[in-house]
Parts: C-alpha cells; sequence; structure tokens
C-alpha cells in the first residue's frame, strides 16, 4: 500500500486525468484515451480511495456521473436521475456481482436479464400520455441537454404510441451502424467537412448539431434498455418491460436472455463478444440486471451506479505484431511525435500497420514487457496492438522473451539528431518528454501551422486544403498566412490541375476570409494550449489585440480557465518580435475584425472576484515570476473568512484603496501583518498599474452604480435549480448592473429561487429578502 503522501499525489493527478477524459467523452465528443485506459486508470483510483478513506471527496469521478452538460443547448433537468453503471472485467467478478445481489436479495433465486451494452449516446425521452414531449442528453446524469428537435428526426424513434402510461420515461442509446459511419465520412470528406473517428463520435455530432436539418440527414438509431419514471407500470420485471417496449414500437438490442443461472449469462457474454463484428452496431459489452422491479429498489444504489446492475466490458481487442520502423511526424509546434511502422495485421477485423507512441518518454519508460516492467522500446520488437472499439490502435506490452529468436533484426532506437523534415537541429524540452525541431523555418512546421491557420475553426478557407498548401509551399508562392493575401491568379494558374473556376474559388474564399472575429484570429496564430474555446474568452475579456498585446501576467488571473501554461505561451508569443510582425503584415494584407471598447463601469463585478483573483495569483503565474516585481508585494495570506470581511466592510475597490492600515486591520479583525500587506499592495506601483489597466476594460469592482441599468445597485443571490447554467444567470445579471453574492444576509435584495431551493430560501424568508422565480 502507498505511503498517505504518495497515495494524495496519485489520487490527484488521477482524477484530473479522468475529468479530463470526460469532458473530452461526454463534451467534446472527441476521446482521449481508449475505454480500457479509462477503466484501468479509474479502477486503480477506486482502489486508492478505498485504501485511504480520508483522501475520499464527493466531487471524485468516482462518485460522479458522465460528464458536465454542455451549453449549446438549453438545460433539461431529468424527472429521476439517469446513473452510470460499475464495471466488472473478468468472469470472476462478473460471479462476484452475482453473489453479492444474491446476498443482498437475501434469496438464491435471483433472475437477471442480459443484454447487449451499446457503444452510443445515452437519451432519456419523456412521453405524456404517450406522445413525446421531451428528449435529452445524459449530460452529469441530473442535468441534460435538451435536444427534443433533434431526436424527433431519428426515424425509429415512436412520435407517439397507444394505451400508454400518462407519464413515461424511456432509455436508450443512440448508434450509428458501422456501414452508415463509412459512408458518412465518405459524403464528409468528399465536401470537404470534418469527418469523424468513430461512429459513437459521429452519433454524438450528429445529435448535438445547432440545426436539426443535418440531424435529418444522419442515419442515426434510437434502441431502449429501459425506463426511468412511470405512472402506474403495467409490468413487473425489466423483461416484461422491454417486450412491452418492444411491442408499442421501440428498437431493443437482441438478442437478449433472462436466466438464473451463472454460467448461461457468462456464455451469453462470450457469445456476444465472439459476436461483435456480426452486430451492425459498436457494442463494448454486456449488461446484466436484476429482472424483479421491486427487487431493484430493494437493492439500491450507490452514489453513482445501482448496485442491481452491472456492465461486464469486453476485453479490448488484441493482436501480435512486429515493429519494422519508428518515423517521426513533425507539428506545427515543432513537436516530433513517434509512430511505429508495423507489420500489416488484422484486429477486430480491421487492418492496422501504424500505431501512434505519444512522445519520447513514452518510448523510453511508459511501455511495459511481459512483466510489467518499463522496457525501452526496439525497432524489430514483437508487441501488442490494442484496438478497444472504434479508437486510434496502440501499442501494449513489448514481448521482450521474443527478441532472443529475433536478434539479427533488433535494432536500438536512437532519437533522430536531426529533424527528419527539413535536417535542422532537434532539441529535448526542459521536462525531458517532447523532442522538437528548433527550425522555425522547418518545411513540415510551417505547412502544419498554414493549414491551422486556414482550417475551418480558425480563418475557415474553405479551398486551401492540405494538397493545395503543399504545392503553394514547394513553388515558393506561400510561407506565411500573410502570403496567402498576396496570391493572385497567374500564381494559381501555373499550378498542376488548377484552372479558372479552381482559382477564383480559391481566391473568393481567401478574399471572404478576411473580414473575422478577433477569437478565430487569435485561434489561427497557433499559439500553443490556446484552443477555440479559451480564443473566445480572450477575445470576449479584452475586446481588442492590443488589450490583449499590453496585458501583464497578472491580469491573466480574470480570465476564466487560464493557469500557469496558457498564461505563459500567450505572454511568450506577444513578447516574440517575430509573431507581431507577422500579425502586422495580415492586418496589411487586409484582415480585419471588429475591437470592442469598453465604457467606464460598464462592466460590474464583486469586490470579492478581486480579491479572490490576486489571492491566488499562483494558479497563473509560477511563484518565482511572482517573485520578480522588484519592490512589489503580492497579495498573498488572504484566506476566504478575510476576503468577505474586506468585502464586507468596504464593499467597492475605491473605498478599500483610501483606507489606511488601520482601518483595514480593524476590518480584519485586528491582524495587523495581514492588514500591512494588503495596503502595500493596494499602493504597490506595479499593481496599481494593473487596477488601472483592468478598469480601461470597463471593470468596476463591487458597489458602483450603473446609471441606466435596470438592476443598478441591487444584490442578488441564487438558489436551486435553474434552467440555465449559474454561471450564465450571474452574468446576465451582472451585465444589468446587479451584483451576485453567495450568501444571504438583510443587505441582499432578492433571492432567485430555483426548483429544490432549500436553506437560502427559508434564511431569505426569516430575513424578509424579496424571493422571486426565474
Amino acid at each position: 500500500m502507498m505511503d498517505v503522501k504518495e497515495a494524495g499525489r496519485r489520487i490527484r493527478q488521477l482524477r484530473k486525468q479522468l475529468r479530463e477524459a470526460n469532458h473530452a467523452y461526454y463534451n467534446e465528443d472527441a476521446p482521449i484515451m481508449t475505454d480500457g485506459d479509462y477503466d484501468t486508470l479509474f479502477r486503480e483510483l477506486q482502489t486508492l480511495e478505498e485504501e485511504h478513506p480520508h483522501l475520499q471527496t464527493a466531487n471524485s469521478p468516482t462518485k460522479q456521473i458522465g460528464g458536465k452538460r454542455a451549453e449549446r443547448f438549453e438545460p433539461w433537468t431529468h424527472p429521476s436521475p439517469m446513473r452510470s453503471l460499475g464495471n466488472v472485467f473478468t468472469a470472476d467478478e462478473a460471479r462476484d456481482f452475482f453473489s453479492r445481489v444474491r446476498k443482498l436479495s437475501k434469496t438464491e433465486d435471483v433472475q437477471f436479464v442480459a443484454e447487449l451494452k451499446l457503444d452510443g449516446i445515452a437519451m432519456n425521452v419523456l412521453y405524456i400520455d404517450g406522445v413525446l414531449q421531451t428528449a435529452a442528453t445524459r449530460g452529469d446524469g441530473e442535468t441534460g441537454e435538451n435536444i427534443t428537435d433533434n431526436a424527433k428526426t431519428i426515424t425509429n424513434l415512436p412520435q407517439s404510441f397507444s394505451d400508454a402510461p400518462a407519464h413515461l420515461e424511456v432509455r436508450g442509446e443512440v448508434v450509428m451502424s458501422y456501414d452508415d459511419f463509412a459512408a458518412l465520412n465518405v459524403r464528409q470528406q468528399t465536401h470537404g467537412n470534418k469527418t469523424f473517428a468513430n461512429p459513437r463520435n459521429a452519433a454524438a455530432g450528429s445529435l448535438r448539431q445547432l440545426n436539426a436539418n443535418i440531424t435529418k440527414t444522419r442515419p442515426l438509431k434510437f434502441y431502449a434498455h429501459g425506463i426511468g419514471n412511470i405512472n402506474n407500470a403495467p409490468w413487473q420485471g425489466h423483461w416484461q418491460c422491454l417486450h412491452w417496449l418492444k411491442s408499442v414500437g421501440f428498437s431493443l438490442a437482441e438478442p437478449l436472455i433472462m436466466s438464473a443461472n451463472e454460467d448461461e449469462l457468462l456464455q451469453y457474454y462470450v457469445a456476444r463478444q465472439d459476436g461483435q463484428t456480426e452486430f451492425p452496431y459498436g457494442t463494448d459489452g454486456v449488461v446484466y440486471k436484476v429482472n424483479d422491479l421491486d427487487l431493484q429498489n430493494k437493492i439500491g444504489f450507490i452514489s453513482r451506479a445501482p448496485r442491481f446492475a452491472i456492465a461486464h466490458k469486453f476485453s479490448a481487442e488484441t493482436a501480435t505484431t512486429k515493429i519494422l520502423a519508428i518515423d517521426f511526424q513533425v507539428g506545427r509546434s515543432g513537436v516530433l511525435t513517434p509512430v511505429a511502422r508495423l507489420a500489416p495485421i488484422s484486429v477486430g477485423g480491421v487492418v492496422i500497420t501504424n500505431a501512434t507512441l505519444h512522445n519520447m518518454r513514452h518510448m523510453k519508460d511508459g511501455i511495459v514487457n511481459e512483466e510489467n516492467v518499463p522496457t525501452s522500446l526496439q525497432i524489430g520488437d514483437y508487441v501488442e496492438v490494442h484496438r478497444a472499439g472504434d479508437v486510434i490502435p496502440r501499442v501494449g506490452k513489448i514481448l521482450t522473451k521474443r527478441r532472443a529468436e529475433n536478434k539479427n533484426d533488433m535494432i536500438e532506437l536512437l532519437l533522430p539528431s536531426a529533424c527528419p523534415s527539413c535536417g535542422g537541429a532537434v532539441k529535448m524540452d526542459d521536462d525531458n518528454i517532447f523532442l522538437y525541431c528548433a527550425n522555425s523555418d522547418c518545411k513540415s512546421r510551417r505547412t502544419s501551422q498554414l493549414e491551422h491557420y486556414a482550417s475551418r475553426g480558425a480563418m475557415d478557407i474553405e479551398h486551401l486544403g492540405t494538397i493545395l498548401i503543399q504545392k503553394l509551399y514547394d513553388e515558393g508562392l506561400v510561407k506565411t498566412p500573410a502570403d496567402i493575401y498576396n496570391l493572385q491568379k497567374k500564381d494559381l494558374l501555373l499550378l498542376d490541375k488548377i484552372g479558372e473556376r479552381a482559382s477564383d474559388n480559391i481566391l473568393a474564399s481567401i478574399e471572404g476570409s478576411k473580414n473575422t472575429t478577433l477569437a478565430r484570429f487569435l485561434f489561427a496564430q497557433g499559439v500553443p494550449t490556446i484552443g477555440e474555446t479559451l480564443s473566445a474568452q480572450l477575445a470576449q475579456f479584452f475586446g481588442s489585440l492590443q488589450n490583449l498585446k499590453n496585458a501583464r501576467p497578472e491580469v491573466f488571473a480574470f480570465v476564466r480557465d487560464v493557469g500557469v501554461e496558457s498564461t505563459t505561451t500567450i505572454i511568450k508569443f506577444f513578447n516574440n518580435p517575430q509573431n507581431i510582425i507577422e500579425i502586422e503584415k495580415l492586418q496589411e494584407g487586409g484582415v480585419r475584425w471588429e475591437e470592442q471598447t469598453f465604457a467606464p463601469n460598464s462592466r460590474p463585478r464583486l469586490l470579492v472576484d478581486f480579491l479572490n483573483a490576486f489571492a491566488s495569483l499562483k494558479k497563473i503565474m509560477p511563484p518565482d515570476d511572482i517573485e520578480k516585481v522588484e519592490g512589489e508585494i503580492p497579495l498573498r495570506g488572504l484566506g476566504k473568512k478575510s476576503i468577505l470581511s474586506l468585502a464586507d466592510t468596504f464593499g467597492d475597490l475605491e473605498k478599500l484603496a483610501a483606507a489606511d492600515e488601520q482601518s483595514i486591520a480593524a476590518a480584519l479583525g485586528g491582524n495587523i501583518e495581514l492588514a500591512r500587506r494588503v495596503y502595500a499592495f493596494l499602493n504597490a506601483p506595479h499593481y496599481q498599474q494593473i487596477m488601472k489597466f483592468l478598469a480601461t476594460l470597463g471593470f468596476a469592482w463591487g458597489g458602483v452604480v450603473h446609471e441606466g441599468l435596470p438592476l443598478s445597485g441591487k444584490s442578488f443571490v441564487l438558489t436551486g435549480t435553474l434552467s440555465i447554467a449559474r454561471n450564465i444567470a450571474k452574468e446576465r445579471i451582472e451585465e444589468q448592473g446587479g451584483m451576485v453574492t453567495g450568501s444571504i444576509s438583510a443587505k441582499t435584495d432578492y433571492l432567485v429561487a430555483g426548483d429544490k431551493a432549500g436553506s437560502k430560501l427559508t434564511k431569505a424568508q426569516s430575513l424578509g429578502v424579496t424571493v422571486l422565480d426565474e
């Protein structure tokens, strides 16, 4: 067992990895790890939390369901929670589940239903008197996205049926078949649109289209696997429920069986795993579920999953093959990514010829041998190749025992001494993880940067694809993004297979890209760690490129989702004179966007938010950088209680900044040392300049009256479940001059109470605070 310190470190690391994986899978429809890898990490976290119960937290991924609801659709609260399922991976673990259920049931005669677990996107459909009322994604299990219009385009989803209960939730998976997925990708590629990694991603992306007409063109199917809330169920068991659903028009993932015999249930699992390729939809396991509904209720739930059901996951599809070579691909940031070239091997019906090796450290100690000992990979090695579902294959274990029989073919892996694209010098990063090309003019780097600049999420230059960019680069016509805007028709006509019409289309798309947004332009620059979402947040916060360029590191503490790495890369990018020259060339070439000027005091914020941001600079700046502010004292040592006390005493920044040490000390309960630090911070020239800069962005910190705004000077507290995300409600109130605080007091003007409002509602009523619904 790990010691407490090491266990705490590993638990934090695992939670971070799993949360990132959950967000990518549920919110972005873009998995960043295989199901097998996720399950391995999840089980390690479960084990550590069981061994160290004092380190367990309510917000651990082991206690939560799925991902947070995205913000593209209206929220919808499920009448009953959509819980996740626990997993088992071996026959022995499945038998333990059956035994555990019988023990909880206090009977040996328990019937289980076994059914296929489809690899799709979960959906909950509410029917009122047999008519489809609402359809929603699972979201976080409590609240999902209202996708009713899109769901109504699914051809096998009943819009209505007769002899129905007054209130019925039908739950199931939305999927796309392998054949339909392949055909969709061909159409997407033909029209120059994004292709999908696998059928599950395609189904999720199709179901969450903002335009239901697009969803209508996608071949989606819905397979029911159970119910949620229901009035007066006409059946006593899950088996009868499924067959009733089939009788009124719902599709089921058949075949399925019901049995009290463990061997029969496990034989069903083996048959389903062996026959995966026979079923037209992606499957990743079998679900065992107690049939008797009363018994289900008796057995109950744990925090994130039912006790009466379990998912028996299929093992990852694995094959053994030989490493023929290891190539290095150069991306736009210059990083060399190793790729294993494999002797062709069929894995799960798909021929695999290459697999990613991630990075240099992974090749050195991230792969293990048969005895689970980290081992350096060599060319000529035999390796296990895993392919779980339809995700990108990966190299598993190195079969070092086969090296002796293969010794004449073995070649020790040497890291490239030069860039495979340009022949320039290569360097290892400070953390000894990534090897990168140091030549900023490297062809692979340049062409990758150009592809990114022209991509759909960036400048969206429709007809400027990979092949054309390569031709333009090779002919010396385009080396940087600014060169794109100097292209002329005569240049394009010189290229092979580019005629009059094609050249006109290319030039038209280039011209159209000149009118853009600051968010797109920022993303197009390819600043490391700055994706589409963060580019949009930076554009909204700063309003203009000049404001962003002028921002000191501390300012980024006020921008949502910015951390140390993002702050560092942004500052480094804008401190590079070459990057500024390139931006100026783009503007000279006609690229333009609308910038925002902020009126004074137009963006009200709480004094608490101001103090919190400066008290936590370490979240966006390395400690050494904070200390580099010569002669200045960073604001540290302030806890939540002190911050609330200062905000309650002074109300706004102007009054706090004008206060003397004695007044600040009084607000801090007589803590003279802390008061001196606060006073020194407020009067330090460096930090005063930052406050002035934030004021030019329209920010005002607490207590400012905004004339002409309907909620000026009013304070609000939000409680209960609202129809929109809490942070959006807060922003809308603040945009109208109001302030949102976290706790009720006699000074609160209004409490906005949603569903399931609790103690805050009671306190507001006792204090006479006005209570509003949404």
